[in-house]
């Protein structure tokens, strides 16, 4: 049976927190691990170099709003082996201070179980300075997963030989503060059609590069960046029937005007088309802060599924201060039409569901 459409809060979202820490046979979902709580410091063997006194900072207030029963932002949803895999920023801290990453695995966006990705106090370069912001994920020609992220506000890497992690972070970051004209966060990768694989970036100015083959390195000398439109972050790239979308978010997070905008060409290098409204807020429906997202099809058919996050609903109006820090991911289908141009996603309280099915 196919489950498709909207699902509703309190309606098959509930996330089932792992309580044991059995991770033989990881693609299984009745394996589940272990989620320390929010006052346990690190104490892994694996910690390299850092402060004993920076807490593990997370926050695990169960909601009813969102198919992940908890803040997060940032998503970036993956399919591997005909299953969903998010990866995101662990959202509801201040200033976006959290210091872990999960990877959260479901067959149809409803139900979700969640695993941990990578907690910085691994990473030997983080100093501690800037919390765990905006993963990504891809599959390379070997055949691992390369999960990038931010911390101290530069982007890392980390590998694994299984999407569900953990993943081993690199010694020094990919791309660090300063080497390109960007605030350099929200990292992503496009995947052509001929197998070349590309790394995006950037905060204020969208970055660009055609990676290595196993996902993990770049020339500078390639990288190339542009402002599309009022770019402010999360680039995003997808091609569909020759066609490339780039899209992106504009303006703060904490902004009535945030939203998401896309622009199509049928070359990376342009000429793209004025940019036009893919998700905005809608305040009838009490939902805002609506960005950040990322775009995947569904193996073997001409499905598109976005994810995006918005500030976590709130029926009585928006989120009491409009931090930011607060906010909840959802998902919806995304419509190609005839002439090229995509649909206009409109925010609804609750989330989509899609099954997977056997062939997927």
């Amino acid at each position: 049976m196919n489950i498709q459409g909207l699902m509703k809060p309190d309606s098959g979202g509930d996330i089932e927190f792992p309580r044991t820490t059995n991770r033989a046979g990881a693609g299984k979902l009745s394996h589940k691990v272990e989620i320390t709580s929010q006052t346990d410091k690190h104490t892994s063997a694996n910690h390299v170099g850092q402060q004993s006194n920076i807490p593990r900072r997370e926050n695990n207030t169960v909601l009813h709003t969102n198919p992940l029963r908890r803040y997060c932002s940032d998503p970036n949803l993956a399919i591997f082996d005909n299953r969903y895999f998010l990866y995101c920023t662990d959202d509801g801290l201040d200033e976006w201070s959290s210091t872990t990453f999960s990877v959260y695995v479901s067959d149809d966006l409803a139900s979700w179980q969640r695993y941990p990705a990578l907690d910085l106090h691994d990473v030997p370069w983080w100093k501690g300075e800037g919390g765990a912001w905006a993963p990504s994920i891809v599959r390379n020609a070997d055949g691992r997963y390369v999960f990038f992220f931010v911390a101290d506000s530069q982007i890392g890497a980390a590998v694994a030989n299984s999407p569900y992690g953990p993943f081993s972070p690199f010694p020094e970051p990919l791309v660090r503060q300063g080497t390109f004209n960007c605030h350099t966060i929200d990292p992503g990768v496009f995947m052509d059609d001929d197998g070349t694989s590309y790394f995006l970036w950037g905060n204020g100015r969208a970055w660009i590069a055609p990676f290595s083959d196993d996902c993990t390195t770049f020339d500078a000398s390639q990288a190339f960046s542009w402002i599309p439109g009022n770019f402010r972050e999360a680039i995003w790239i997808h091609k569909r029937k020759g066609i490339y979308y780039a899209s992106w978010s504009e303006n703060d997070t904490r902004d009535p005007e945030y939203c998401v905008k896309y622009s199509s060409a049928t070359s990376l290098d342009g000429p793209w088309s004025k940019p036009c409204i893919l998700v905005q807020q809608d305040p009838t429906l009490h939902l805002y802060g609506t960005g950040h997202h990322n775009i995947v099809n569904i193996p073997g058919t001409d499905e598109w599924i976005i994810a995006y996050h918005r500030f976590a609903f709130h029926p009585n109006g928006r989120w009491v201060g409009g931090d930011g820090c607060h906010r909840e991911v959802v998902f919806a289908p995304l419509h190609h039409l005839p002439d090229g141009s995509l649909e206009e996603i409109h925010p609804q309280v609750g989330s989509y569901a899609r099954l997977l099915l056997e062939n997927q």
